[in-house]
């Protein structure tokens, strides 16, 4: 039996999308549709829900109070949440990918992710933010 060549080791190529608005008009967008987390950091459930809760209530004291002050800070309220989250996915996906790949960023920049990483899972406010950031919280 004649196998192929062995593949190399690569990483797969991850990506962010955030579209800047996420409403235009009557047209409003939550979750996956308005921005995309590598799936490294595990966070797409929880800037969706927050899309969710804070969509549903500006249409609920819209239809009981005809009151659109939610709907039209719809976009900029969610959009703080989600670029702190893009931050952090951006910031663990690099640190993960360096801490066990010399060939990502080199030798010395695994060593120092490592050490990093390690820091982490040290009790203190890095580990604190850590857990905050994973859980959802922060």
């Amino acid at each position: 039996m004649t196998r192929g060549p062995i593949a190399s080791t690569q990483l797969v190529p991850l990506r962010s999308v955030v579209h800047s608005t996420m409403s235009h008009g009557r047209l409003y967008l939550l979750g996956d549709a308005a921005h995309i987390v590598p799936p490294m950091s595990a966070k797409g459930m929880n800037l969706a829900l927050p899309d969710a809760e804070l969509f549903a209530d500006a249409v609920v004291r819209y239809r009981k109070e005809r009151d659109s002050s939610l709907l039209d800070s719809y976009s900029a309220t969610a959009l703080r949440h989600v670029w702190k989250y893009q931050a952090f996915a951006s910031w663990w996906t690099e640190l993960v990918h360096n801490a066990g790949d010399a060939s990502y960023q080199g030798e010395f920049r695994r060593q120092t992710a490592r050490a990093e990483l390690a820091g982490l899972f040290e009790p203190g406010p890095a580990n604190r933010l850590l857990s905050e950031f994973i859980a959802g919280l922060a």
